[in-house]
């Protein structure tokens, strides 16, 4: 029969022990990706590239369901139309959408209607214990003179798989932003007369996202809406970063 110090030291040891199990359990929190791929060439020519994040935990969840609405956003192309929750069903109303417009335009237009092409990627740039930072981006035509082009970070908590805006990486946006406004200002200096005319205002602020590297806190800006399709993009070090980061 055990005596009471043997039994104070084996419920102390226990308690250690289920302490370091969960200690343990927390730190190993792992998230790991495969890639969806899907080409779909008909009349039109879908290509669709991203990542996801494997398994059935929450975290998993919240990430692939981001991901899959950034998808079927850019394959919804009709104004009037509820965005569905479904790629196969987004894929589907894409073509019909071409078909429609294809039989409509046909009764006046006497040339070949060239395809529609719509190509979707996404592309981890970032991974730690804490965070995961996907660059998303598509690029529709549908028969213009340029293509229409969205581009989007988005970062995950890798435990919840919440999608993080700036407020929750930047514990103090205000001073974050007038670092940015340095590196923004060194920037313009190597640029061409287009960039610096599409991009000089005199409000400066930061982007609606921020992305992750190993490198450092990727600032990006672009006028994807307008014609010129500008770019201004930039890294700051973690060396000067780190301060202001919640992660």
């Amino acid at each position: 029969m055990f005596n009471n110090l043997s039994f104070r030291f084996i419920k102390t040891f226990s308690l250690i022990l289920l302490t370091s199990i969960s200690i343990s359990c927390k730190d190993d929190i792992t998230l790991d990706f495969s890639e969806m791929a899907i080409i779909d060439e008909d009349e039109t020519t879908i290509e669709i590239n991203i990542p996801k994040a494997e398994g059935k935990t929450e975290a998993a969840k919240q990430i692939n369901t981001s991901l899959i609405l950034f998808v079927n956003t850019a394959l919804n192309i009709e104004a009037d139309s509820n965005i569905k929750t479904s790629t196969e069903e987004s894929i589907l109303d894409f073509k019909k959408a071409y078909k429609d417009f294809k039989t409509q335009i046909g009764k006046t237009l006497y040339t070949n209607l060239p395809p529609w092409e719509i190509l979707i990627d996404g592309e981890i740039i970032y991974k730690s214990e804490t965070l995961v930072s996907i660059a998303m981006n598509s690029s529709i035509n549908t028969g213009g003179a340029h293509s229409n082009l969205v581009f989007k970070f988005y970062n995950f908590d890798v435990s919840t798989g919440q999608e993080l805006e700036t407020k929750d990486l930047i514990n103090d946006v205000s001073a974050f932003t007038t670092l940015a406004e340095k590196y923004f200002n060194k920037e313009l200096l190597s640029a061409d007369n287009d960039r610096i005319e599409a991009f000089n205002n005199d409000m400066f602020k930061l982007p609606d996202n921020l992305g992750f590297s190993d490198d450092g806190v990727i600032v990006l800006y672009d006028t994807f809406n307008t014609s010129t399709n500008n770019v201004i993009e930039f890294t700051i070090p973690y060396t000067v970063a780190d301060k202001y980061l919640n992660f």
